[in-house]
Parts: structure tokens; sequence; C-alpha cells
């Protein structure tokens, strides 16, 4: 309220007189420049205190999580091919038949993470040096 109501009190008795002679137009625009001012104190009091809560509470570690049937999920270069489809041998099934739990019920995954949670699907953060494919080859069996 200070930030407001001393900016509108100097500028509506002392400053604006001189060059606004209506009173009603000298307080609006006395009002208007006390809003401005209260804005930027706002804005600043919001920057300040993020910066703080930043500096003292650390952000998460990110992960890499490779949750679906046969995911990939992958940090860093990579040197190669990454496939998670059949490449003509036997379908491989997987971990006692059902799916791994995806990993977003039961806790939330840090900004930055790697994740590849869906049916054959490959994530990557870093650069390669090869292919990623996510199909079966033609030709193989398809599970």
């Amino acid at each position: 309220m200070v930030a407001f109501a001393v900016p509108t009190a100097v500028c509506g008795l002392w400053v604006l007189p001189s060059v606004i002679q209506d009173p009603g137009t000298r307080w609006a625009v006395a009002s208007a420049l006390g809003a401005a001012i209260a804005a930027l104190a706002v804005l600043w009091g919001q920057s300040f205190a993020s910066s703080y809560t930043t500096a003292t509470v650390p952000p998460p570690p990110a992960t890499v999580i490779a949750s679906g049937e046969r995911a990939a999920a992958v940090e860093g270069e990579v040197e190669g091919n990454i496939t998670t489809g059949n490449r003509g041998g036997p379908a491989m099934p997987s971990a006692g038949g059902q799916a791994p739990a995806a990993p977003g019920n039961s806790a939330p995954v840090p900004p930055g993470s790697v994740v590849a949670s869906g049916d054959r699907a490959a994530a990557l953060r870093g650069k390669i040096k090869g292919d990623v494919t996510t199909g079966d080859q033609p030709g193989g069996p398809t599970p």
C-alpha cells in the first residue's frame, strides 16, 4: 500500500499541480503513476522471493526411466543403433507376462528427466551416431 500511496500523494499534491490544473485529471494521473510504481514493487518482490527460494531449495536430480515394455531411455552420447523391436528372431515376452508399471503413479518425475514409458518407446538426451528404430524389422515375427 505504501508503494501506491506515497507516489500518488507526492504527484497529486506537489509534482502535478503546476502541470495539470484540473483536480480530477491530476489525481487520475497521480493514481496511474502510483499504480505503476506499486506494480514494479510487486514484480521486484516476486523476483526477490523466487530467487531466494531457488537458491535455498535445489531442484530434484533428473532421472532416466524406461518403464514401458521394450522401452529404451538413454542419457548421454550413443555410438551405435538403438532398436526396441525384433530383428527376425523369436519375440521376447515381457517379464512375468506383463509390462512394468509406469513411474508417474508413484512419484512425480523431476524436470529434465529422460522418460520412455510407452511400448517400444525410445527417449534420448544427448547425441546419437546411429539409428533409432522402434518397430519390427521387415520379415521378422511380430509379438
